[in-house]
């Protein structure tokens, strides 16, 4: 085939598309002689047309083609017109390897006679490492999935997946089968409700309320019932997940052994007392009378804010030392009397003494005081 007689070639058509593609094309004879290449061939070849001209078209084919395989392609391509896409791993003339992938089509003449061959190669090589990266990633999110599947199967505590719109079961481990008193196998598809697994709609709606709320529940003591109708406490906790390119739920309901119900029991008085301690701490802080706590030997161990009012110090300069260096008592006999009445009655009321107060003036108040245990010491 001669390229200046060719009609092909003389179409500007053509040749404005040979140029700009931004694939590499070339035109072959029948024997694979090289006779055109655009200049993305060029480029991606690394070879000039004069270089490529010494080769061979069919040095694009897979090397690990053998002659028969060749001769197949060879006539299936004059047999049909055009070749299947292939891919191969082409080194350029810098040395540096690149995947291509090649298709070659036949040229015929007005008689229907082949002439020559014309194919079409494009670099994907950016293709060829992002597979391999989705391959990398994909087995590495499947090893991730199975370690995940392994810890939920076997964890020690009961766990299910469900869908969230309709509350059906989509995996359980042995452990909830067990919790429940049925078998795992005919748990898929159910839901919690069917099961009968819910202590009542107003516990199974509590429970959604707060997922909607706060999009999670952390360890809610709550009820539940065994399928053969048994009633157990669990601390329940669920997050929404992907499951299987959709949101579920996943759940755990941790069993509520004598232990634990003995140590959250603890916790609950211990909050009932932090919480009565810090009222009865601004009653005691903001009460109208001033309040003091001492002990025998007058050194002062708490006050409120009515008390330092009076005397004009701050909690600083009073804490730890005594009412009697302070100067608070106008005569110290008033004082003895203090202890007097509390050694024998264990309580003093509304007795009228005199209180130094800030400004050196004395005022006389009506002092009433009783004994406290603390650590095994008297304290008023």
């Amino acid at each position: 085939m001669n390229t200046s007689d060719s009609n092909l070639f003389n179409s500007e058509f053509f040749r404005q598309i040979f140029e700009t593609s931004r694939d590499g094309i070339a035109v072959t004879n029948l024997d694979g002689s090289f006779l055109e290449t655009n200049p993305a061939f060029q480029t991606l070849t690394g070879y000039s047309l004069e270089d490529l001209k010494k080769d061979s078209f069919w040095s694009l084919f897979p090397l690990n083609w053998d002659s028969s395989q060749r001769k197949v392609f060879h006539e299936n391509l004059l047999s049909i017109g055009y070749s299947q896409e292939f891919e191969k791993e082409y080194i350029r003339k810098d040395g540096k390897n690149i995947s291509i992938s090649i298709r070659i089509y036949l040229i015929r003449d007005e008689s229907k006679n082949p002439t020559a061959f014309w194919g079409t190669i494009r670099d994907i090589s950016e293709r060829k490492h992002n597979e391999e990266v989705h391959k990398q990633l994909y087995e590495e999110i499947k090893e991730g999935w199975e370690a995940l599947r392994r810890i939920f199967v076997l964890n020690p505590f009961p766990m299910f997946i469900s869908e969230i719109d309709t509350g059906k079961l989509l995996e359980v481990n042995r452990k909830f089968a067990e919790q429940i008193e049925h078998e795992p196998d005919e748990l898929i598809g159910k839901t919690m409700t069917e099961l009968g697994v819910w202590f009542s709609d107003q516990v199974k709606e509590a429970i959604f309320g707060v997922i909607r709320r706060d999009g999670f529940v952390d360890s809610i003591e709550m009820p539940f019932r065994t399928t053969t109708g048994n009633e157990f406490w669990g601390l329940f906790s669920a997050q929404p997940i992907e499951y299987m390119g959709k949101t579920a739920l996943l759940s755990i309901t941790v069993p509520m052994t004598d232990r634990i119900k003995e140590e959250r029991e603890k916790q609950r008085l211990l909050d009932e007392v932090r919480e009565k301690e810090e009222i009865l701490s601004q009653i005691f802080r903001l009460n109208p009378s001033a309040i003091t706590l001492s002990k025998l030997n007058g050194i002062l161990l708490e006050v409120n804010d009515r008390f330092l009012e009076y005397t004009g110090k701050s909690k600083e300069d009073v804490l730890f030392r005594s009412a009697i260096d302070l100067g608070i008592y106008d005569n110290l006999k008033d004082r003895e009397k203090i202890i007097e009445l509390l050694q024998k009655d264990g309580v003093v009321s509304n007795l009228e003494i005199g209180m130094k107060t800030a400004d050196g003036n004395i005022r006389p108040i009506l002092f009433s005081a009783r004994f406290v245990e603390s650590f095994g010491e008297k304290k008023f």
